[in-house]
């Protein structure tokens, strides 16, 4: 018999998606499971309307730091799809939204897939997924 832990990893395997949100495939996301705390942010000097890292796959729990240069007045992030060139917003996504300051922090524990976007350059590629997985064991390890 399946205990419901078994049953949620079963069930988030089963549904992960062939093609993920925003420009991400399978192949794109970062395995960063594991990890206490990750940063995303538009630190590429060549590049700033990219997030790094832009796929990413995490463990549930994960606190998640979303970090804007020069700050989220200029690349306000907001939880979302980006679907043939139109963004929309996700009000029920953990990531939610900032649109001042520098630095946005959430915690993840749901499984599943959580997509972002900046949203005055998404169309320039400033997008991205995370893939919430389950943890399988309390110290991280597999």
């Amino acid at each position: 018999m399946l205990n419901s832990y078994w049953l949620a990893l079963l069930l988030a395997i089963a549904a992960a998606p062939a093609a993920a949100a925003n420009g991400c495939l399978l192949a794109d996301f970062q395995d960063r499971r594991g990890e206490a705390s990750i940063v995303i942010a538009n630190d590429n000097k060549a590049n700033p309307f990219l997030y790094r890292p832009r796929c990413v796959r995490i463990s549930a729990g994960t606190e998640v730091r979303f970090q804007a240069l020069p700050n989220f007045g200029m690349h306000p992030l907001f939880a979302g799809a980006v679907v043939a060139g139109v963004a929309t917003f996700d009000p029920t996504s953990p990531i939610g939204s900032a649109t001042s300051g520098t630095e946005h922090v959430v915690q993840i524990n749901d499984v599943g897939e959580f997509s972002y976007y900046c949203d005055f350059h998404f169309s320039q590629g400033m997008q991205g997924s995370i893939l919430v997985v389950p943890e399988l064991f309390a110290d991280g390890f597999e």
